[in-house]
């Protein structure tokens, strides 16, 4: 249960797990986003902000959004980022992805880094990302496929939904995604344009 919505102490070190442990992996997303300086940017389910942080501090005129469930980790990335928010470049969102009114006029891309197997229903969640991005807008994130989910010993629970690469590329060409492109280091990096 802390690694989806990380509380108290035990989600305190699990927020320094997450922030550790993910580093590499968002400066891989970082460089493959291809960032344009006046891009307007969401990522779901920020945790400790560390990517919103990294982002916001290489691009300057970035528009940058998060939303994350866990008060825990809103207080923490909100304190990374507390000079972003001040300058009205960062804005974090308290809430769930699936119900929380996100009233921005269209993003130019949306990724998410190890979220999607808190989804009991991709469809949903897919459909609303791509609702949310401007025409040819980008949705890239990186997920552990039910493999990998398997063998790893903090993983093997029921809290993850464990997801074949088939099944989430299945998913993506039915709510419309296009020019769906992949590939796979320690984990599958997935991107699609609306």
């Amino acid at each position: 249960m802390q690694f989806r919505k990380p509380e108290g102490v035990l989600g305190y070190l699990v927020s320094n797990m997450i922030f550790i442990g993910n580093r590499s992996t968002y400066e891989t997303m970082i460089n493959d986003l291809a960032i344009h300086s006046d891009d307007k940017i969401l990522e779901i389910g920020y945790g400790p902000g560390l990517g919103i942080y990294l982002i916001s501090r290489r691009y300057e005129k970035c528009d940058i959004y998060g939303i994350d469930f866990s008060e825990m980790m809103y207080r923490r990335a909100a304190g990374r980022n507390k000079k972003f928010m001040k300058n009205n470049r960062v804005h974090l969102f308290l809430g769930d992805f699936n119900e929380t009114e996100i009233s921005v006029d269209g993003f130019d891309k949306i990724f998410c880094l190890n979220v999607v197997y808190f989804w009991n229903d991709l469809r949903k969640p897919f459909e609303r990302v791509k609702s949310l991005l401007k025409d040819n807008g980008i949705f890239y994130f990186y997920m552990a496929d039910k493999d990998e989910l398997n063998r790893d010993r903090f993983t093997k629970n029921d809290v993850f939904n464990k997801y074949s690469i088939e099944h989430i590329l299945e998913v993506l060409d039915a709510v419309g995604f296009k020019d769906v492109d992949y590939y796979f280091r320690k984990g599958y990096y997935i991107k699609a344009k609306k």
